[in-house]
């Protein structure tokens, strides 16, 4: 069982963590790391209030966040991937855009298979656009 709840102001450090995870393994050098940090916790000390905590069976597993049709954070712990958490989420929330990391390897097969496909590749990402039949 699925839920979500709206993020709350304790819930800060949760997040934090939560997106650093999408993040850091894609940096190279400390000195991006740093940087990351710091405007990750600045991002989300000011939009805490407009990520969804993922609840599976009542336990919290991840969190995501859609600004403007575009999903920004889809975060799911490790051992609760695979379960069909992430694609319920893709195909419930109206999303219209992806930014997925180059280097994200895992991610791009598991847009394309709920429905989203490649439509530009800039230097360090790729947008992903919901098909449409």
């Amino acid at each position: 069982m699925i839920s979500y709840k709206k993020a709350r102001k304790k819930d800060i450090p949760l997040l934090i963590e939560y997106k650093l995870q999408t993040i850091i393994p894609y940096l190279k050098t400390n000195e991006e790391k740093l940087k990351v940090i710091a405007y990750v916790n600045e991002f989300i000390r000011n939009n805490f209030n407009k990520f969804i905590i993922i609840h599976y069976f009542f336990k919290r597993v991840g969190s995501f966040l859609i600004l403007d049709n575009e999903l920004d954070t889809l975060y799911i712990i490790e051992k609760y991937r695979n379960k069909g958490i992430g694609s319920k989420i893709l195909k419930k929330e109206k999303i219209d855009k992806i930014k997925v990391k180059k280097e994200n390897e895992k991610a791009i097969p598991f847009y394309d298979k709920n429905g989203f496909s490649k439509k530009e590749v800039k230097e360090d990402y790729i947008i992903l656009r919901k098909n449409i039949w």
